[in-house]
């Protein structure tokens, strides 16, 4: 977050000044999701000042969101669309702990007649400012983003759905550390037949997404896909406890699903999984954030809103 103390010699809209009346600058993720190598955010911008609108509109002016991760400094500047949410992409690679979003308001050259009817008159009056180029003229809190959090909540990442056109049922593949065939090495993979993955496909569309359909996803597919993995990951950690070196191959620890899945337990306190007394669906309900219970909630919302909609048809 930002210095709360900073101040301008220009009219700065923004939650701590007064400099304008009546107007409001905010942003909000509107929904994530995780392709395996990237975290993508649908970023909304809200602006309530018409002066700035209008500047942005002709050129004068543009809204930036600044990315950064402090621990692994990594810093990176992508640009606003004021009227639709924007896709903003980060290689999970690049980034660790907390992720920083802030967005703002910039001029885009030297402006110097800035003045807006929103202006605090008390403050400025008629008074006209001189804008040189990169000049705040709008920032707001910003958003802090624990990815410990998020990436446990899309821990999806780890499985990958492809589709066949020559099966009739599913299937389901775990890489093992021998998998040499390069579409299945290191996640797990479940493969659809040709109609159900182009229903997939289009629940994973952007609209869908913003009204909840991730976490059915996730519930329907991704959840039971993490059990059996879970389960797998157990036997094979009992082994390894249980048995001397050489009585047993190690075919799942050192695969990207298996390494990420095991850091999500350690994440959770959970140091020992062969002797856990959780149950392989607990676990990777809890690695998913609880997406049994959100989708419930979900649903449960959904099918409160459908019926309202309904009885209000009912009576017009």
């Amino acid at each position: 977050m930002r210095n709360k103390a900073i101040e301008y010699p220009h009219p700065v809209l923004n939650e701590y000044t007064n400099d304008f009346q009546e107007c409001a600058f905010s942003i909000e993720v509107v929904s994530h999701s995780d392709n395996g190598n990237s975290l993508t955010f649908e970023v909304k911008c809200n602006l309530q000042c018409e002066g700035i609108v209008k500047m942005i509109k002709d050129g004068f002016a543009k809204i930036v969101l600044r990315v950064t991760c402090f621990r692994t400094s990594f810093r990176v500047i992508f640009t606003l669309n004021l009227d639709t949410h924007t896709i903003v992409d980060i290689p999970k690679s690049l980034v660790a702990d907390v992720l920083d979003l802030q967005a703002m308001i910039v001029s885009t050259g030297d402006y110097g007649t800035y003045s807006l009817s929103e202006f605090n008159q008390r403050y400025f009056g008629s008074q006209q400012f001189h804008l040189s180029k990169g000049y705040v003229m709008a920032n707001e809190p910003g958003i802090k983003i624990k990815l410990d959090t998020l990436l446990e909540k899309d821990m999806a990442g780890v499985v990958l759905v492809a589709v066949d056109p020559e099966i009739t049922e599913m299937r389901v593949n775990y890489a093992t550390v021998k998998e040499d065939n390069p579409k299945l090495t290191d996640y797990i993979v479940i493969t659809l037949p040709e109609t159900e993955y182009t229903n997939y496909a289009k629940l994973r569309t952007k609209k869908h997404l913003k009204n909840g359909i991730e976490r059915f996803l996730q519930s329907s597919l991704i959840l039971p896909a993490i059990t059996e993995a879970i389960a797998k990951l157990r036997t094979e950690e009992y082994l390894i406890e249980n048995l001397e070196e050489g009585e047993f191959e190690i075919l799942y620890k050192g695969t990207v699903w298996a390494d990420s899945i095991l850091k999500a337990l350690n994440n959770l306190g959970i140091d020992d999984l062969a002797n856990c007394k959780n149950s392989d669906y607990e676990l990777a309900n809890k690695i998913l954030g609880n997406v049994a219970v959100d989708s419930l909630n979900n649903l449960m919302q959904k099918m409160t809103e459908w019926s309202t909609i309904r009885q209000e048809d009912d009576v017009l």
